[in-house]
This record gives structure tokens, C-alpha cells and sequence, in this order.
């Protein structure tokens, strides 16, 4: 049996473990795939994509008054890409996934799961998971096994993230890395009508990095700005960049547009430049929505970019 096989067996035995013991269990996913046009100085590709598809189980079980375990095992699934055909790894692969402990005093687990940092952005990212991605010009967006993850209760619409990673992760350099996040308001919007955080990096995956997240909400508009600061850890690299979001409802459609700039190259494109993406999102049901959006990357030391796409999510 291949490897993402047995993964997939193995994630049917658990829920069906899971489940035997009445526990409180939740399965879902993500079904995301479009049709995308990209031009990144090669020529012109149209191609099917999956964009960040995914599934997983969690859940959780009262261990006494106040005190309960929780879970959670979630994977990446490449649905569209001939290469990840399920005969090979790469069509599985884990994103966050833990066991710990919850209760008064909040949330503490141990395995994979986001940073600190990277959990500090709210949902400031309008492009998130698509081409025009904050992870494309800005680093920081780290999602690391080895960790310990404590996220302390929400008091008076503030709560604090810290994230242990030990150093014998492979990213670490035989570095223990810390990441820490204070976050203020509400990135759903829901409790209050704006969402403030700063976090920081230090010896993370071999940067230090610093960032500041705002987001507020008026009526149908939503505005948003984060600014960040990183440095490697072995070197003087340093980097230096912005991003700006905003989004208008008009009925069943949402209108998006996203604008960041680097001066460093510690992003997914390794190159600095600036980003401009601009797109609409359309919802079809609670579970359903779909996306046209358009990016284009203007780089300082390699070929500009163009991406265009549109694409289906169903939630479930």
C-alpha cells in the first residue's frame, strides 16, 4: 500500500475510533480548486488548481469540571495537480495537528501547529491561499512541528499566543525559537468591530521578525494594514515591508483588492518587489462561494508576474 493510502486508511480508523467512544467529533474539509492562467516570464500556462484543499477530524473530551482534551489532525490534499496523483507523498501532506489540554486557563497543545506570528494576522490576508498570498513577498508564515502552542483565554477582547519551538526541529538549527502574540478585538468581527495584534519572532525557522496587524470594520467596508520587520538570525539580511487590504459586500458579492511591498527577498518568490491583486467573491450558499481574481507581482530582480484565475470552494 503507498504511503498517502495508509494515511488516508489511517485517518478513516481514527474517526471510526473516534467516534465508537461517543466522543465529540468533527469532520470537514475543504473542496478549493480553479481554472488559473499564469504568465511568469516563461509564457503564458493555463493549469487546474487546488488551493489549499483539505480535510481533517477534531474534536474534543471532558477529562473533569472545567478540564477537557482536544485534538486535532488536518491534511493538505492536492486535488488537481497530475504531479500529486495519489501515487506519491506529496498529494498528503499534514498541516496543523495536536493533542493538548483546555480550560480556565486556556489552551495549551503539543505537535504541529501555526505560529504565534503567523496566527497574529486575523484575516487581514484577502488573497490567502491563492497567488497574491502575504507568504509571497513576506516570511513569517510558519506552520512548525516540534512546538508547544498556548493560547490564554479571551479577557475583555485580549488574549495572548505564545508558541515554544524546540530546537531539534529541522528548521531550528539546533535553535530553540520562541514566537509571541498579543491580539486585541475580534479578526471575525463578531465581538467588535476591529482587530489590533503585534507579534514577534525570535530564532524562528532562522529569522527574527516583528510585525504589527490592524483591521477594522465600517459598515460594508472592511480596511486593513500590517507592517513588518525581519532579520536573519545567521547574517545581516534584513527586510523591510507593508501591506494594505480592503473589502466591500454589495448584496451576495464581496469585492477584494490587496496591495504589499518588500524591500528584502525572505518570501516565497525569494525576490523583492511589490504585489497588486484585486478580485470578487461571490457566495452561492453557506458552504459554497466562488472567486475571479487577478495578481500581478512586479519584481526587482526577476521576470514580473500575472495571475488569473477563477475558482469554487465548497466548505463542509
Amino acid at each position: 500500500m503507498n504511503k498517502p493510502a495508509m494515511m488516508l486508511s489511517s485517518f478513516a480508523m481514527c474517526f471510526i475510533s473516534f467516534h465508537s467512544v461517543a466522543e465529540a467529533v468533527d469532520v470537514y474539509g475543504r473542496a478549493h480548486l480553479g481554472v488559473a492562467n499564469s504568465d511568469t516570464g516563461d509564457g503564458s500556462e493555463t493549469s487546474i488548481e487546488s488551493y489549499s484543499s483539505r480535510m481533517g477530524i477534531k474534536g474534543s473530551g471532558e477529562i473533569s469540571d472545567g478540564l477537557k482534551a482536544v485534538y486535532k489532525f488536518e491534511f493538505a490534499v492536492n486535488a488537481a495537480d497530475q504531479d500529486s496523483d495519489g501515487k506519491t507523498e506529496e498529494n498528503i501532506t499534514a498541516r496543523n495537528q495536536y493533542v493538548g489540554l483546555q480550560g480556565s486557563y486556556g489552551q495549551v497543545v503539543l505537535g504541529r501547529h501555526d505560529t504565534a506570528l503567523k496566527v497574529s494576522q486575523g484575516k487581514i490576508d484577502l488573497m490567502n491561499d491563492f497567488n497574491g498570498d502575504v507568504k509571497a513577498l513576506f516570511n513569517g508564515e510558519n506552520r512548525l512541528g516540534d512546538v508547544v502552542h498556548y493560547s490564554s483565554p479571551i479577557v475583555g477582547n485580549m488574549q495572548f499566543v505564545v508558541t515554544y519551538i524546540a530546537e531539534d526541529n529541522s528548521k531550528q538549527d539546533e535553535e530553540t525559537g520562541i514566537s509571541t502574540a498579543f491580539m486585541y478585538g475580534d479578526s471575525k468581527f463578531k465581538k467588535a468591530p476591529y482587530f489590533v495584534s503585534v507579534a514577534h519572532d525570535s530564532k524562528v525557522a532562522g529569522y527574527d521578525t516583528t510585525r504589527f496587524t490592524a483591521q477594522g470594520k465600517l459598515g460594508d467596508l472592511t480596511l486593513g494594514g500590517m507592517y513588518q520587520q525581519s532579520e536573519k538570525v545567521a547574517g545581516s539580511d534584513k527586510e523591510d515591508g507593508f501591506l494594505v487590504s480592503a473589502s466591500y459586500k454589495i448584496d451576495k458579492y464581496k469585492l477584494l483588492a490587496q496591495y504589499q511591498d518588500t524591500d528584502g527577498n525572505f518570501g516565497k518568490l525569494k525576490d523583492s518587489g511589490s504585489g497588486t491583486s484585486v478580485g470578487v467573491e461571490r457566495s452561492l450558499s453557506k458552504q459554497a462561494r466562488m472567486y475571479m481574481w487577478y495578481t500581478q507581482f512586479s519584481l526587482d530582480n526577476n521576470a514580473d508576474e500575472d495571475h488569473l484565475a477563477v475558482t469554487l470552494r465548497y466548505d463542509f
